[in-house]
């Protein structure tokens, strides 16, 4: 009670002191420590310099990442939280809501002190054990309310008896060792930190460095690794005028047991790959596509970018209905940007068009909901789908991907092949990001028209705001290229006897509709309108025969193959505890594969839309 009613008279004084003007860009100085890797906590403490103005300071957790539409409530990783001021002192604080706590200051300096539990290794978040530690900022640090653009510091403090190495893109605060400086609250939360025992490594493009921080296990030849991020760095700032937005670069590369993907940054990137997948060519090219996806992101999206990405609001969703332009089209211009580095060739580039194509073709949910809604939408339904997702949405990186291989070539259809979709993202770069300036849908529809040199407003009035079918093998055919849609199961029956497989042909024609999880007979999905749909199956039923036949998991499709399109068979399956049959009338699979192949006979307007489309 003494050391209480002390604290008390303590803070009493810290108040009626008159408060100490600090300058102006003064900064926020935070400190990570790790003294105990294996407890999966990183000690923070926060100093905030006086704000004479301010009897009180409102301290902030993010909730979200940028560039990953899903809130996330990074707060709830928060423990151990203490508001002091200089001298040790409790400062009375309230906390507001589920983020926000008020601070009364009295216009003078505090420090905040807690612990962060880091344990989820993905781009977004942070992680920390005995191997290494990585940060996302907006998962870890608080911010003041209104004071997002004063200067921030941090200094890191590595784990007791440790070498690790820091890699971040913020630049080191000479003569202070392990310590960095941000110009504001973005810069440091839009500059992840790797620190560990991970390899290091370097090259130079055009006088800026980048540098490469690996941690983890992989069967990559790590020179080849480099080769192509230096293609790729190499391809992309062609399409910018060969010229980059920085001075330096950092790529952070985790090599994980199953890889997930990537997150951009101003002048960084995480990206999570499969490490042991490079026992093959695809291992590589998945890598090249990652790495030329999140890299077009160093101009599309954090410079050329919607209003609302940047400054963020961090405490709660920022709607934008451009992520088709900012997600779909970047993953679109990725394989564009891997074939003309020379990682993959005409014919691999083909091959992703004839294999993706007829997926995103067979989504039930792909003519449902507007690209632009789907963007809007990103918050509440993309990153957390319902079980009928699949049925009534489709993601807008796929389906942007191929508005984006669409408006390219009709853009080069117009054009003679001389101009498309890169030459719409210089524009774009010239006129709004060079300069700082967001973007509008209105600005990407007049690029359009400028690279057309006519209007383009009817494309984004059916493909982007309306639900038409995209038209793209009939605009692959304008590029000089002969398209074929069949069904799988009529190539087999089309190979020669001697190698043709009359079972697998039967397999691939019947079908239920059912979609299962991986290795379960648990129903995942069940397309509308089909055989299975009619019958009454739905999510979530446990299937155990087929026609009185017990089967397993890798036994359904060749038991319902015994069969052929028009004839009924009965699926019993259980429905919660209770024991259920059904009996549907299999149909003939709906689902078509694309030959695609360059037309000998091609125009000389066709071989230009071709050869402008590939770079040549």
């Amino acid at each position: 009670m003494a050391r209480t009613n002390l604290n008390r008279r303590a803070s009493a004084r810290t108040r009626t002191r008159a408060a100490v003007a600090s300058p102006p860009d003064a900064p926020l100085a935070y400190r990570v420590a790790m003294p105990d890797p294996g407890s999966h906590e990183f000690h923070v403490e926060m100093h905030v310099p006086p704000l004479p103005e301010r009897a009180t300071a409102d301290i902030v957790f993010p909730a979200w990442a940028p560039g990953s539409y899903l809130v996330r409530d990074f707060v709830r990783h928060v423990y151990g939280l203490t508001i002091t001021d200089e001298r040790g002192y409790p400062l009375p604080h309230e906390r507001l809501d589920k983020q926000r706590w008020r601070v009364s200051s009295g216009g003078h300096a505090f420090r905040v002190r807690y612990r962060v539990f880091a344990f989820e290794q993905s781009v977004r978040t942070s992680f920390l054990d005995g191997s290494h530690g990585y940060w996302n900022g907006t998962s870890l640090f608080f911010f003041v309310e209104g004071e997002l653009k004063r200067p921030c510091e941090v200094a890191v403090q590595r784990p007791p008896r440790t070498r690790w190495r820091i890699d971040t893109a913020l630049p080191p605060i000479p003569g202070r060792p392990d310590h960095f400086r941000a110009a504001d609250f973005d810069e440091l939360v839009d500059s992840p930190f790797e620190v560990g025992d991970h390899t290091h490594a370097a090259f130079s493009v055009a006088g800026v460095k980048f540098e490469v921080a690996l941690f983890g296990r992989t069967n990559a030849d790590r020179p080849r690794l480099l080769q192509i991020l230096r293609r790729v760095v190499i391809a992309t700032a062609k399409m910018f005028g060969g010229k980059f937005p920085f001075t330096r670069y950092l790529f952070i590369i985790h090599a994980l047991p199953v890889g997930s993907g990537g997150l951009e940054h101003s002048a960084s990137v995480t990206m999570d790959i499969t490490g042991l997948s490079f026992e093959d060519e695809g291992g590589y090219q998945r890598f090249a596509d990652l790495a030329a996806h999140e890299f077009f992101h160093v101009w599309n999206v954090k410079r050329i970018r919607d209003a609302v990405l940047g400054p963020f609001d961090y405490t709660r969703e920022n709607y934008t209905r451009l992520l088709w332009l900012h997600e779909g089209f970047t993953d679109y211009l990725a394989n564009v940007i891997i074939l003309r580095a020379g990682v993959i060739d005409e014919k691999r580039f083909w091959r992703f068009i004839a294999e993706d194509w007829p997926r995103y073709a067979s989504r039930p949910g792909r003519s449902e909901t507007p690209l632009a809604e789907l963007s809007f939408e990103a918050w509440i339904k993309l990153y957390k789908p319902a079980e009928n997702h699949v049925n009534r949405s489709v993601s807008y990186y796929e389906k942007g991907l191929w508005a984006g291989m669409a408006l390219d070539l009709l853009l080069r259809r117009r054009t003679n092949g001389r101009r498309g979709l890169p030459e719409l993202f210089a524009r774009l770069w010239t006129s709004f990001g060079r300069h700082g300036r967001p973007i509008t849908e209105a600005d990407v529809r007049n690029a359009a028209t400028q690279v057309a040199r006519a209007s383009m407003d009817d494309f984004f009035r059916r493909y982007i705001h309306g639900t038409d079918e995209l038209p793209l093998p009939a605009l692959l055919r304008t590029a000089g290229l002969i398209v074929a849609e069949r069904p799988e199961w009529a190539l087999e029956a089309e190979k020669p006897d001697g190698e043709r497989d009359r079972v697998k042909e039967r397999r691939l024609r019947a079908w239920t509709g059912i979609a299962l999880h991986p290795d379960r007979l648990l129903v995942r999905n069940v397309v509308p309108d089909s055989p299975a749909w009619r019958a009454g199956i739905t999510f979530g039923d446990d299937i155990v025969a087929v026609d009185g036949n017990r089967v397993a998991p890798a036994t359904f499709v060749k038991r319902v193959a015994d069969r052929n399109p028009g004839e009924r068979c009965r699926i019993t399956y259980f429905r919660r505890d209770s024991l259920e049959e059904a009996t549907l009338t299999l149909a003939e699979n709906p689902e078509r594969k694309l030959i695609i192949k360059p037309d000998p006979d091609a125009t000389r307007p066709a071989l230009a839309i071709r050869r402008g489309w590939l770079g040549i």
